[in-house]
């Protein structure tokens, strides 16, 4: 359960949050949109311990949160296998569990390519792949699906929406379509 009550954030005196009021249950799919820079990054990383808030309180009863940011944020050094490995590197099962995440956003065909050999999508989907590796109760994912084709899309939201029936899943989005196939709770900021 994630519980945000009145937070308001500025950055060098300019107001990014204002009031802001939201609650998460257990599980299911919460979708913030808004105009850019309304402050939806913002709240993500609030929610994730990241940023601080000037005023308010986020309550929440997760253990582990994962969190698949705007941009890729991949190890050069590591193979997209690896870079999916490396968050469950103490798991028996790290490297069978890689190869399936990585089969499932549609990059069994890459998993020995290291991200400068990978296209922008194909670099956010191990991404993804890396963020659903961890396992986390809570998923926070910042705009999951930017530059995947349509296709590609279909899948990625076909996942998205299977994991959140168990967890937790906060996602900013732009676009109403991709909420509304998650069957997303939307949560819009003014």
């Amino acid at each position: 359960m994630l519980k945000i009550e009145s937070v308001s954030k500025s950055f060098d005196g300019k107001s990014v949050l204002r009031d802001v009021s939201l609650f998460c249950g257990d599980t299911g799919i919460t979708a913030i949109m808004g105009s850019s820079g309304i402050g939806k990054t913002t709240l993500l990383n609030i929610i994730a311990g990241l940023e601080t808030v000037d005023g308010g309180t986020v309550t929440h009863t997760f253990q582990k949160v994962s969190y698949k940011f705007q941009e890729p944020r991949l190890f050069d050094w590591l193979t997209a296998v690896e870079n999916v490995q490396i968050v469950v590197a103490n798991s028996p099962t790290a490297g069978v569990s890689a190869r399936e995440l990585l089969a499932a956003v549609g990059l069994s065909d890459s998993i020995g390519k290291y991200p400068g050999e990978l296209s922008g999508g194909m670099q956010q989907r191990v991404a993804l792949a890396r963020a659903l590796a961890y396992e986390g109760d809570l998923l926070l994912l910042d705009e999951p699906f930017s530059a995947v084709d349509e296709e590609t899309k279909k899948k990625l939201i076909a996942l998205i929406k299977r994991y959140g029936e168990t967890h937790a899943v906060i996602l900013v989005t732009h676009d109403k379509t991709e909420a509304e196939a998650l069957g997303a709770t939307i949560v819009e900021l003014y």
